[in-house]
């Protein structure tokens, strides 16, 4: 009875790539980062062709890792390309440095060094040596804790 159960698997290698698809997928719900979502989509596609081609055990699993590597690699330079790379990203504990460079308005007006700005859908407190109008066109040139420091922009 053992003895079918293993022929049969040995017997059917796509159902076993479907499978390990499905598994690593559920995975991926658990929370593996995207490598289980790129893995399970090239168990499936091997799964799919061994439905139409009959591939020995061997040629499968090289086909498995050929698809798994070049799909984790392109997923790579797409996330490279969208910027999303975490390399480029500031500190984790210190996410506001990501602030530093972007231009923006003065919400409002920065008297005697301080005033506010507009990030996002948000407003900063901000700092400049020297008073700004509301609307002025700023840049961030620095973050200490939760105050921006900026520099006027001149016409660009």
């Amino acid at each position: 009875m053992m003895t079918d159960f293993f022929m049969a698997f040995y017997n059917s290698p796509h159902w076993v790539f479907i499978a390990l698809g499905g598994i690593l997928l559920i995975a991926e719900l658990l929370g593996t980062g995207g490598y289980g979502l790129w893995s399970g989509i090239a168990a499936i596609i091997v799964g799919l062709i061994a439905c139409v081609i009959s591939l020995s055990w061997p040629t499968l699993w090289i086909l498995f890792a050929i698809l798994t590597l070049a799909s984790a690699y392109l997923w790579w330079l797409w996330l490279k390309k969208q910027g999303k790379d975490k390399s480029t990203k500031g500190e984790i504990n210190q996410p506001q440095q990501d602030l530093i460079g972007i231009k923006t308005v003065v919400t409002d007006a920065i008297v005697n060094g301080s005033g506010r700005v507009k990030i996002k859908d948000g407003t900063w407190s901000a700092r400049c040596n020297q008073d700004l109008n509301v609307g002025q066109r700023v840049e961030v040139i620095a973050v200490d804790g939760l105050i921006l420091n900026v520099l006027p922009i001149n016409h660009e």
